[in-house]
């Protein structure tokens, strides 16, 4: 009797530390399922770009669908499978608002891969017309008057499955821990973030800088950049701090704008902090050529300092009199056009600051681009133009 007592206690042990084994292993398995960093892969094919995010499983969440012109369709497919994943296996794919660009093909993907597809309920207008409405936006730079005619585009129009409000949404069920944060306009009225793990992922908020040579856009140096147009600017400036808290507050490293990224955290924290000085001096700068070109060396003089040194790309010094004289009162080619883009501040102090832009100049007929670097300083509290070197950009 006491043995078959012995040997029923035995079994019960047995039993139960099998059980608590069991349930250990499930537990470190959860936990190490959740502690898997995501992988991102950056699918850049065209002008535009798309991210594609694996998670805990073979689950996948595709960020932008792309733009609808002929053949993006089976470049995307195409750059999935080389990945080595399946498209049928992306569980949710998210625009971040209804450009082109960025929703171009996602009734492709609803039809044929049965993709539910994510997209923001004020927006709505824009997806189930397939109409971008540029209309509807204020060019930033030089860059939103050329472009605009080539990416006011139509794209075939859809319905998205998951319809999002002002509310987070977690990705948790789709394989990925993150979530999805809905801005409140900006660049369009349904702009959307998406939060996952170290990374952010921003859509159109802001691009990552360029340099344009031939008469393409090349990703330089990943800076941050205002956008070429936005629906309502004043909300775009405000997403901008916005953003930096979310990626702050969750520790983000890595930001990913939807052109040119991706950028660091840091250099979103920077261009906020010289956004104002940046305003200033892109303003002077425009206002200084726009009086270059009409001859009027009024404005130019005052805003160069006494000591004002001007290198030329065929290396010659003009210092400020020269300067004047020979590029404004009387040039040697009469300017048509004179234009800048592209500003970025390279460093600013208290006293000094560096500027560079592209230069544009069409003088009797010929066109020209320059790479202007300027030197400021501070003369009884205000900004002076103290030397400007000007060189041909790298190819």
């Amino acid at each position: 009797m006491n043995n078959q007592k012995w040997n029923n206690h035995c079994k019960g042990v047995s039993l139960l530390l099998l059980l608590s084994l069991f349930l250990a292993s499930g537990a470190r398995a959860q936990t190490s399922n959740e502690n898997v960093k995501p992988t991102i892969y950056h699918i850049q094919n065209y002008f535009t770009e798309a991210y594609l995010i694996k998670g805990n499983n073979d689950q996948l969440i595709l960020i932008e669908t792309g733009v609808s012109v002929d053949g993006y369709q089976d470049s995307l497919i195409h750059s999935i499978k080389k990945l080595g994943f399946k498209p049928e296996n992306v569980a949710l794919a998210i625009v971040t608002h209804g450009h082109c660009d960025h929703a171009g093909n996602a009734r492709f993907l609803q039809q044929k891969y049965r993709i539910p597809i994510a997209g923001s309920k004020y927006d709505l207008g824009k997806f189930t017309s397939g109409k971008t409405e540029l209309a509807k936006c204020e060019d930033i730079s030089i860059w939103g008057q050329r472009f605009r005619p080539y990416l006011d585009l139509s794209y075939p129009a859809f319905t998205p499955d998951v319809l999002l409000d002002r509310s987070p949404v977690d990705l948790n069920k789709y394989g990925v821990k993150g979530k999805i944060i809905p801005l409140q306009g900006g660049h369009t009225p349904g702009d959307v973030l998406i939060l996952i793990g170290e990374n952010l992922f921003v859509g159109d908020a802001f691009l990552g800088t360029f340099k344009a040579r031939n008469g393409i856009l090349f990703p330089d140096g990943h800076h941050v950049r205002e956008h070429f147009w936005h629906e309502n600017k004043r909300l775009a400036d405000e997403n901008l701090k916005h953003i930096e808290k979310i990626a702050l507050d969750n520790k983000v490293t890595t930001l990913y704008p939807t052109h040119n990224g991706p950028v660091s955290t840091d250099e979103l924290t920077k261009y906020i902090k010289e956004e104002a000085l940046l305003n200033l001096f892109s303003q002077q700068e425009t206002e200084m050529l726009s009086a270059t070109v009409k001859g009027n060396p009024a404005l130019p003089s005052q805003f160069l300092a006494m000591n004002y040194v001007f290198q030329s790309a065929d290396n010659n010094q003009y210092f400020k009199s020269d300067f004047v004289e020979s590029f404004i009162v009387h040039p040697k080619k009469k300017i048509e056009a004179l234009t800048a883009e592209d500003f970025r501040i390279v460093s600013a102090g208290e006293n000094t600051a560096v500027l560079t832009y592209l230069q544009s100049l069409k003088a009797e007929g010929q066109d020209s681009t320059f790479f202007i670097t300027h030197t400021y300083s501070k003369e009884k509290g205000k900004w002076k133009l103290l030397f400007t070197h000007s060189a041909h950009p790298q190819n």
